[in-house]
């Protein structure tokens, strides 16, 4: 049976909706592998051509091969959301994970793409960062094989090194956790060759914390912030492994019948003043969304549009630069019309193969939306329509892709239109958690909207947590007491989370890493001394 092989690099978008029963596919059906990457900003790859610091030769060769897409979209500019849209290609809204830190109670009652494919035959896996929900019950949303890892620490997997279905266990530490998970994802296509199969390959890169190893950051040298050399580091690894799972699939002879994706979930975190603070700790990630204008937390251009790159040779004619809008939700939207699933209702993202082949002219949607924590937003053609709470912006993204000429007074009927598109969207979801500006919101809005700099950049040094007095600290076993509302000697995200709408990102990090075990519950046994 000839195999299309489709790997997905950072994507976003899976499916959604309640699937009929469905014939197994006896023919031509593609192995699907998703990569996707953590906190990368739009430019920040070598096929883009702006930055030079850049090495990503394996991914420059898989753009050369394929197709890069100018105006590529996440759902979000936030990982939870991102990655809920990911695995339904639906828009999270629809199902009530907006933002970090919300109940992922409608993402589990969700039919996620691994589990539509499993009906169509594929055997399944997800490696590297999950971020929806307990790290060792990935198996629950229809991951046959899955190794979570995304630190230096053990990763919750069952399956070994070598491609083996293990019980469910902690899988000891052995390299750089991009390097790890890399390594499985090649044991697991050696293992499968035969099979169809769907491979989602989450790196958890250039997020922070910022850890590349000594042997990567030393491909980087001369003088340079430090976080933007641990990003460079990091970025490299993960083109690493792209590089070798592209080897692997040429020695298994997939190549011809191998479509690849290369996605990421949101722009990159510059908290404005991109200081280069020590440790690797909270803070800008060491990446750039330059030219593009704001950053992750934000539904402007720096917050929402992502590397985008596919790959199918014989399919996709190589050289392409693809400039119409299209967004992460259409990768697996693709994977399930390619696999056969072509009546799976409810989706959201659409078959990019008519588009990015030739066959098909014109664009894949008439318009994308977003909503996000007290933001929204509509692109429709070249303009895009970008609300925050009491405030409008139009821009002219053909003309004006950094988004620093609001328009909206220029041409009023064009804000009225996309006004009422959004609002028409809006009206299909749920009622938003939290429809106003966050404090961080609003001075990023400040900042990058409106032209009012007065945000004070923070002392180079420590974060203040590190800084305080280890006295004035209160301790770990503190805490639990105080998060644990229901006393059975367990915190859950939600709980340590207590209902706080400020720096959620930073306060879901202090959680991931007290829950050292990463089942996604704080216990009692995981306190610090």
């Amino acid at each position: 049976m000839r195999i299309h092989c489709y790997l997905t690099l950072a994507i976003a978008g899976f499916i959604t909706g309640a699937l009929a029963p469905i014939a197994m596919a006896t023919a031509d059906r593609p192995n699907i592998i998703l990569i996707y990457t953590d906190d990368h900003g739009w430019p920040d790859i070598g096929p883009a051509g702006i930055h030079k610091d850049l090495k990503t030769p394996h991914l420059d060769a898989l753009a050369e091969s394929g197709v890069r897409a100018t105006d590529g979209y996440s759902s979000a500019p936030q990982c939870v959301p991102s990655r809920a849209g990911l695995m339904t290609a639906k828009y999270q809204n629809r199902f009530k994970v907006e933002s970090n830190g919300q109940s992922l109670d409608g993402f589990d009652k969700e039919i996620t793409v691994a589990e539509h494919l499993k009906r169509a035959g594929y055997t399944t896996a997800q490696i590297g960062k999950w971020h929806l929900g307990a790290g060792n019950q990935i198996d629950t949303h229809g991951f046959d094989y899955f190794f979570n890892k995304n630190s230096n620490r053990p990763a919750w997997g069952n399956f070994d090194r070598q491609g083996e279905k293990i019980p469910t266990a902690q899988i000891p530490h052995e390299s750089y956790h991009i390097d790890d998970c890399s390594q499985a994802a090649l044991a697991f296509i050696r293992k499968h060759e035969e099979s169809p199969f769907f491979l989602y390959l989450a790196y958890r890169a250039p997020h922070v914390p910022l850890d590349a190893p000594k042997r990567h950051l030393d491909r980087f040298p001369g003088k340079m912030p430090e976080r933007r050399r641990q990003a460079l580091a990091m970025i490299a690894a993960m083109d690493d492994g792209v590089g070798a799972i592209v080897a692997e699939l040429k020695e298994l002879g997939l190549t011809e019948d191998t479509l690849i994706f290369y996605i990421g979930d949101n722009g990159a975190p510059l908290k404005i003043h991109k200081v280069d603070a020590p440790g690797g700790g909270p803070g800008w990630d060491g990446s750039l969304n330059e030219p593009l204008n704001g950053e992750k937390g934000m539904l402007t251009e720096g917050g929402i549009r992502v590397p985008f790159v596919a790959c199918w040779p014989g399919m996709i004619p190589a050289g392409q630069v693809y400039k119409q809008p299209i967004i992460a939700l259409d990768a697996t939207a693709t994977a399930l019309h390619l696999a056969g699933l072509t009546d799976v209702s409810g989706l959201d993202g659409v078959n990019l193969i008519p588009y990015l082949s030739g066959g098909q002219v014109g664009e894949p949607h008439d318009a994308l939306y977003w909503r996000w924590v007290g933001q929204s937003a509509v692109r429709q053609g070249d303009w895009k329509l970008l609300r925050g709470h009491s405030r409008s912006y139009l821009f002219n993204l053909v003309e004006d892709k950094e988004e620093k000429h609001n328009r909206i007074d220029d041409h009023p009927e064009i804000a009225k239109r996309l006004g009422a598109l959004l609002d028409s969207w809006d009206a299909t979801l749920p009622a938003a958690a939290n429809s106003r500006l966050s404090k961080a919101g609003n001075a990023y809005f400040d900042w990058y909207l409106d032209g009012k700099r007065d945000a004070k950049a923070p002392k180079r040094g420590a974060p203040k947590e590190r800084a305080r007095a280890k006295g004035d600290r209160p301790t770990d076993e503190k805490i639990f007491a105080q998060r644990d509302t229901d006393k059975d000697g367990k915190v859950t995200l939600e709980e340590f989370i207590a209902g706080r709408t400020k720096q959620v990102d930073v306060i879901t990090s202090q959680f991931h890493r007290r829950d050292t075990n990463g089942n996604g519950v704080w216990e009692k046994s995981e306190i610090q001394p």
